[in-house]
């Protein structure tokens, strides 16, 4: 299994998660702590993750009419 750890969420877990022995990346391995929620969507697409979000409106992404990768 495959995880994309969103910024609301502490490294550590994306720690555990690898230690744990899963393919896990914080968004700060990728330099996107910063990105908008639909780049960071669009990512976990592009590579087959799951996204890991304290975030509660990171749902919501692809029902946004800007996001156009589907």
């Amino acid at each position: 299994m495959k995880f994309l750890i969103d910024n609301a969420v502490s490294p550590v877990v994306c720690g555990a998660l690898r230690r744990a022995g899963f393919d896990a990346v914080h968004v700060r391995d990728y330099r996107l702590q910063d990105a908008p929620d639909v780049v960071i969507f669009d990512r976990a697409v592009d590579e087959a993750r799951i996204i890991v979000s304290a975030d509660t409106d990171f749902g919501f992404v692809p029902y946004r009419s800007d996001f156009l990768s589907w």
